[in-house]
């Protein structure tokens, strides 16, 4: 007992300074923690679009945080120029603008339907409480069907073995999309591939084709199938799958385009052609 009557003076200032240092470190942290729960988050969460001529709402929806980019993509083509967006988000205000023009305060039941149409280009901003940080977002808008054949079966004439066939402009497509398409590969992925024999490839090739290699929405390209290697007389048969992706940075529609950073696949679906030929 003596000791600790001794030393109990200094030991209670050394305890009295650690724990104060203790109570400024958990003060620090407190406030630390505070701040971070009062942050205000700026986000859009949900967005969903009815179009004024159908009663179908927006397929399929994604916002690409990385890129603030939100895509509605509908399951067929409708008036682009006439959508009411339904937007849900985290912060304080929300306005738009088109073209790049001032920012707008935007109020579902105050503001009439959006013009999405091609060649406009729309972003919504979400703001916080003093407008001291925002985060803006560009929506892409289309159809997840953009590529329309006129005939989405071709039967090809009887065709003699041996011999390469050439269906330049055998038939016709639409780009029935809200973006141009650029068009710059042949497909190269086929299934449902049949021929008269196991272990035969796949005999065709197919091409779409405009004049300029950009084609507009509403506008008309060409389709081409090209047959070779047939060895074997007998039915041949193969669907020809167009892989759809956004080139953000231009805004159009690319296919097998990957390499580029500013490519993405957006959710378009597959294109698919059926393609028949009897070998004589």
């Amino acid at each position: 007992m003596r000791y600790l009557e001794k030393f109990s003076p200094i030991h209670f200032i050394v305890c009295t300074f650690v724990l104060c240092l203790g109570c400024s470190s958990d003060d620090s942290n407190t406030d630390t923690d505070v701040e971070e729960a009062m942050a205000e988050k700026i986000a859009i969460t949900s967005f969903d679009m009815l179009s004024k001529d159908h009663t179908f709402s927006v397929l399929k929806s994604d916002v690409f945080s990385v890129d603030s980019l939100v895509v509605c993509l509908f399951p067929a083509p409708v008036d682009y120029a006439n959508i009411n967006p339904i937007v849900e988000f985290e912060g304080t205000s929300i306005s738009y603008r088109i073209n790049n023009e001032e920012f707008i305060t935007y109020s579902e039941s105050a503001v009439d339907n959006i013009d999405f149409s091609y060649p406009n280009i729309v972003d919504f901003k979400i703001s916080n409480s003093d407008e001291s940080e925002s985060k803006v977002y560009r929506v892409i808008v289309d159809t997840d069907h953009p590529v329309m054949f006129n005939n989405p079966e071709i039967t090809i004439s009887d065709a003699p073995v041996n011999t390469n066939y050439n269906g330049l402009n055998i038939d016709t497509w639409t780009n029935v999309g809200n973006y141009p398409i650029r068009l710059t590969f042949r497909t190269t992925e086929y299934v449902d591939v049949i021929t008269p024999k196991t272990g035969i490839n796949n005999v065709f090739s197919t091409t779409l084709t405009t004049e300029s290699d950009i084609i507009k929405p509403n506008e008309e390209g060409q389709v081409n199938v090209f047959i070779s290697n047939a060895t074997i007389p007998g039915a041949y048969s193969s669907t020809a799958l167009f892989n759809l992706n956004f080139n953000e940075n231009l805004g159009y529609i690319v296919y097998d385009d990957t390499t580029n950073i500013y490519v993405k696949d957006i959710g378009y679906a597959k294109s698919e052609l059926k393609l028949k030929v009897n070998m004589i």
